[in-house]
């Protein structure tokens, strides 16, 4: 052997010592979350229907709640069980601030404690029914009547729900976004005797009651949560003092709600138990058109519900215990959703922590940039939930700060992004050691670092965005699927599935089918065509988890809703109810749903092809120049169309690019080198994932983003699209006539 041969055979066995040390250390220091293993198939088919494995041919019983069968019983089990352990908690906000944007034009910052407060579980039994006997003496209410809440999500808006249930009362949920019209149209329907609203909603509370006094007549009762800034806010103070007497003169009663606490500790009240058939919640849903609709809860509903949210919580959780886990809780409270998780939670001792989307991470835009961490990193949660349009700004926002910083970090970054892709496709959750230790430390630290669970619903969420968040915060990142009429929690992603694209089997209390759609070409049949392999069709859900039906009021019944009650429910032979979702599904060869289109999404294009709106706002969201997307399409032209909202540092960018250096986002969303540019990255970012009529022919840009906030979103970050095209009428109409 000469010289040269000895060397390469040094350097083969070095490289081989040194790939079994790296292999070695990679399971030694394996940072990546350990799940338990649950078999496939997820779900199962039984005569045409899908159930979740554990449970083929009927829903879970209440047998593991102990016979639990309202919400009350299972908190009276969760208070006698956990009784001195963390129940829930908040962060003091330390100070207020004002500061001017523009002339005459502020905006409200915020200082929070670096460190969460607590109560027990026997501080918040002993609360719950100090505030339900104080709100029955003030508003005289016997059971049956409604209670609306109309706060943002906190600690006090659950506890004055759970309040409400220990006295048979019904919660009627209105959208903090929602404004004076929505509130009214709420309590008229309802005739609803109390509201509960937070000091800072006081004025649209009053506005509504001055413009509306007559369809409000059946209330004349508000209980605010009081203002809880601990530095005097005298703006604050003095915008509640003239409202309070703005109230008072229009005949209506205010107390702060502590003080009925106060009053309900000095003449205690039993609870009046309800029934599991008797309503629970009227949830006003965001709609994304026309006037909300009050969706008709039972107790029975929301605890199967639970039922099947706490089977899947349970195969992210390798001890099998829920108890002790922390909750981020921040998403509107008016959402089933986040109604259903929090009670799941408090039911089984996870401890809840409040928060706000605007003051999660320390750049939250409603933060004093410096002062304080953000609601995650303070908590350090183990379970989260987010809506889709929130993890894609956390991947734009992450991908801009990436691409500001050295060549090196952008470098590690890129390999440890790699690394994760690869990863996944192997079925591993994130990245290997050394990038959590290094490269996405700071990240997983936004969020606390302690994150198991990273759930998403209401829209689709991107396979790269779901790739890339369980890559940067070493999480697995799930999908759910569910309505506000089937309590949301109808189908979720098993821990172990590391898949994209679809949104898990149905949870133990809820069944699947799918209905053929001849029109849209979407049959069970399919199944047999070997191009597609798998039943197509609308999706129904049923089982206990599907609601009453909508409200009418029947001194003044809406016909289009009491439609909806006839063409959205059935009950079949064996006596189970339906909801037809409209959306359409596939079920893969695991037992998983995947949701492929939305039959009131789709447009009719001249030719007679298809176009599914909604799949081609996902495609848009791959380019990066893109924060939210609408396509827009008519049947009298042969091509789609789209608006962009685009990512602002994005498209400054790209004007320095283009020699625009120091152009407004204004003027680069209407100059013509910039909107050919988006429209050519945009339709490169379709290629491969729509066919050629599916990609938009022209695009316009849209300056001002769309929000909950100028109701062009709802609160679940959903498109208003005919609020949306009726705003930009004069741009779709531009795009068709060049």
């Amino acid at each position: 052997m000469d010289a040269s041969q000895e060397t390469a055979l040094y350097l083969a066995a070095a490289a081989l010592g040194a790939t079994a040390i790296v292999v070695m250390l990679n399971k030694l220091l394996a940072t990546n979350p350990s799940l338990p293993l649950v078999p496939k198939p997820f779900g199962i088919l039984k005569d045409g229907v899908l159930w979740n494995a554990s449970h083929v041919g009927a829903p879970a019983s209440l047998e593991s709640l102990g016979g639990a069968a309202t919400v009350f019983e299972l908190m009276e089990r969760a208070f006698a069980e956990f009784g001195g352990a963390h129940a829930a908690g908040k962060r003091a906000l330390l100070k207020r601030y004002y500061e001017e944007i523009k002339p005459g034009q502020t905006v409200e910052k915020l200082t929070f404690a670096d460190k969460y407060s607590f109560i027990s579980y026997a501080e918040y039994k002993e609360q719950m029914a100090a505030l339900a006997a104080g709100m029955v003496a003030f508003a005289k209410l016997k059971p049956g009547d409604k209670v609306v809440i109309y706060a943002e999500t906190q600690l006090e808006w659950m506890l004055a729900a759970l309040a409400s249930f220990s006295q048979s009362l019904t919660v009627v949920t209105v959208y903090a976004t929602l404004g004076e019209e929505g509130l009214a149209h709420g309590l008229t329907q309802t005739k609803a005797k109390l509201i509960v609203a937070d000091a800072k909603l006081l004025p649209k509370v009053a506005n509504a009651v001055a413009s509306a006094s007559k369809e409000m007549a059946s209330c004349k009762h508000v209980l605010y949560i009081s203002d809880p800034v601990q530095e005097h806010d005298e703006k604050a103070a003095s915008a509640l003092k003239k409202t309070l007497t703005d109230l008072k003169n229009i005949g209506w009663n205010a107390q702060e709600l502590k003080d009925a606490m106060d009053a309900g500790r000095a003449q205690p009240r039993q609870p009046t138990p309800p029934a599991p058939e008797d309503v629970a919640v009227i949830m006003y849903t965001s709609g994304t058109t026309g006037m909300p609709k009050g969706v008709v809860i039972s107790h029975s509903n929301i605890v199967h519900a639970v039922v099947g949210c706490k089977d899947c919580l349970l195969t992210y959780l390798p001890d099998g215990k829920m108890a002790g886990h922390v909750f981020q809780a921040y998403l509107p409270l008016a959402h089933i959703m986040e109604m259903v998780l929090e009670i799941a939670c408090l039911s089984h001792g996870v401890i809840c922590g409040y928060g706000n989307p605007h003051t999660l991470t320390p750049a939250g835009v409603k933060l004093k940039t410096g002062t304080c961490q953000g609601d995650a990193a303070t908590l350090r949660p183990t379970l989260m939930v987010f809506a889709p349009a929130i993890l894609d700004k956390v991947q734009v926002a992450l991908n801009a700060k990436i691409s500001a910083s050295s060549p090196i970090v952008q470098t590690l970054f890129k390999w440890g992004l790699a690394a994760g892709e690869s990863n996944f496709a192997k079925g591993i959750v994130g990245a290997p050691w050394y990038y959590n230790k290094i490269v996405f430390k700071k990240v997983q630290a936004l969020l606390g670092g302690r994150v198991i669970f990273a759930a998403t619903g209401s829209a689709p969420l991107a396979p790269q965005t779901q790739r890339f968040v369980q890559t940067a915060f070493n999480a697995p990142t799930r999908q759910g699927y569910g309505l506000t009429e089937t309590c949301a929690t109808s189908c979720i992603q098993v821990g172990c599935d590391n898949s994209s694209g679809v949104v898990g089997p149905p949870t133990s209390t809820v069944a699947i089918k799918l209905l053929d759609w001849a029109e849209g070409n979407y049959l069970n049949a399919d199944e047999h065509d070997p191009a597609i392999g798998m039943r197509r069709g609308e999706v129904l859900i049923g089982g206990p988890t599907v609601c009453m039906g909508y409200l009418v009021d029947p001194n003044k019944p809406d016909p289009d809703v009491v439609k909806k009650n006839k063409e959205d429910f059935s009950v079949d032979e064996n006596g189970m109810r339906w909801f037809h979702t409209g959306d359409i599904g596939q079920i893969n060869k695991n037992g998983c749903l995947q949701i492929i289109d939305r039959k009131k999404d789709l447009v009719k294009l001249q030719q007679g092809e298809y176009v599914a709106l909604s799949k081609v706002e996902s495609a848009l969201k791959a380019c990066p120049l893109v924060e939210i997307p609408l396509c827009y399409g008519r049947s009298s032209e042969s091509y789609c169309v789209a608006l962009v909202c685009p990512v602002h540092a994005q498209l400054k960018a790209l004007g320095d690019e283009l020699g625009l250096s120091g152009k407004s986002i204004e003027e680069l969303c209407v100059d013509a080198k910039v909107v050919a540019e988006v429209t050519k990255r945009c339709q490169a970012a379709c290629k491969g994932k729509l066919v050629n009529f599916e990609i938009p022919k022209k695009i316009a840009l849209v300056a001002d983003p769309w929000t909950p906030e100028n109701d062009l979103l709802t609160a679940a970050m959903k498109l208003k699209r005919v609020p949306i095209c009726k705003k930009h009428a004069a741009e779709l109409d531009a795009l068709y006539k060049q």
